[in-house]
């Protein structure tokens, strides 16, 4: 089957500096992916290079080409200019930002702005047309068609959310990319939140990429899941595969540092250091300074290859049967 999304290579650099390093992944149609990773990781980046929203001082590169159903040939992304690419936003892909309350128009009403994403992004234009497809939206995603007459301060933060998500919705594309749409509601309407999503992307058939730090959000509502640090994809796989049997140190980590409900009561222990500044990335892995497991291997870069079936990782000792004890890798590591 052809992909709906194939990115390769995508980098992207501010002075010479990478924030994305060479990122590549696929993405079927109506498949859910996540992007997971510490902060400052490259996952908005990656987003906002795939729209092509960067702000004038990043620079980018790579391949990005977009098959959405009908058209009658393969969007290169990365080639089409800004005139170009509003003909793409929103009618094939479409972006859930983080923080809806600083991405409404707050002196708009909410009507008001989907109706202008909507002239602006499909081929619908008559007034009727246009109200008809705003209520039919805030039906789709449980809200009442009273509220598209609101201003955003005068809604909740779920109900600020789902307002985002009809908006993404608003010009039927094949991809939508939520980046943290959980962010600052409670775990109620986390919840609320999540299962709208996956019952639109089953109902509707769209493709999703879910930017989330949260592990166990990826887990609930993705079929893959991308593990990025320092700019690159370490790990990637099915979620159930990765979470059963990582193959790269930091996904490792990460996953030892989530509560285990049920578990011995305290912190779960956090990963020690902090993650390389962009302008001077570690020789070798950029995972080495802060790996229990690093050995003098770890000095040159190790690829991102395929360790299991459909698993890939960015580590010299992939796959990984049995995980050493961190501590008597790292004293071993040291004596080396």
């Amino acid at each position: 089957m052809t992909s709906l999304l194939e990115v390769s290579d995508l980098r992207v650099t501010h002075r010479g500096s990478p924030i994305v390093d060479g990122v590549d992944f696929k993405l079927d149609r109506g498949e859910a992916l996540g992007l997971a990773g510490e902060s400052g990781c490259g996952k908005t980046t990656t987003a906002l290079a795939l729209m092509k929203l960067l702000p004038p001082a990043l620079t980018q590169s790579g391949s990005m080409t977009l098959r959405p159903e009908g058209a009658e040939e393969p969007i290169n992304l990365g080639r089409r200019t800004e005139a170009g690419m509003q003909l793409v936003r929103w009618r094939h892909i479409s972006l859930v930002f983080q923080g809806a309350m600083n991405s409404l128009d707050p002196v708009q009403r909410i009507d008001a702005q989907m109706a202008e994403a909507i002239r602006l992004h499909s081929d619908q234009k008559g007034g009727k047309e246009v109200g008809r497809k705003i209520s039919d939206l805030f039906k789709t995603v449980g809200l009442p068609v009273s509220a598209a007459r609101r201003y955003p301060h005068e809604l909740s933060g779920g109900q600020r959310q789902r307002v985002m998500i009809a908006l993404a919705l608003c010009c039927d594309p094949s991809l939508v990319i939520a980046d943290e749409p959980t962010t600052a509601l409670d775990v109620v309407m986390q919840a609320q939140v999540l299962q709208l999503l996956e019952r639109l992307r089953e109902s509707l058939g769209l493709a999703l990429i879910l930017i989330s730090h949260d592990l166990g959000v990826l887990g609930e509502t993705c079929d893959r899941i991308a593990i990025m640090y320092a700019g690159r994809i370490v790990e990637t796989g099915p979620v159930r595969s990765v979470f059963d049997d990582p193959q790269h140190p930091y996904t490792k980590l990460l996953l030892d540092s989530l509560p285990v409900i049920g578990g011995e009561r305290g912190l779960a222990p956090p990963i020690p250091g902090a993650p390389p500044d962009p302008g001077s990335p570690p020789e070798g892995c950029r995972f080495r300074p802060r790996c229990p497991y690093a050995k003098d291997e770890c000095l040159a870069d190790p690829p991102l290859r395929e360790v299991a079936k459909g698993q890939s990782a960015a580590c010299h000792f992939a796959p990984w049967k049995k995980w050493p004890d961190p501590r008597a890798a790292a004293a071993a590591g040291k004596k080396a």
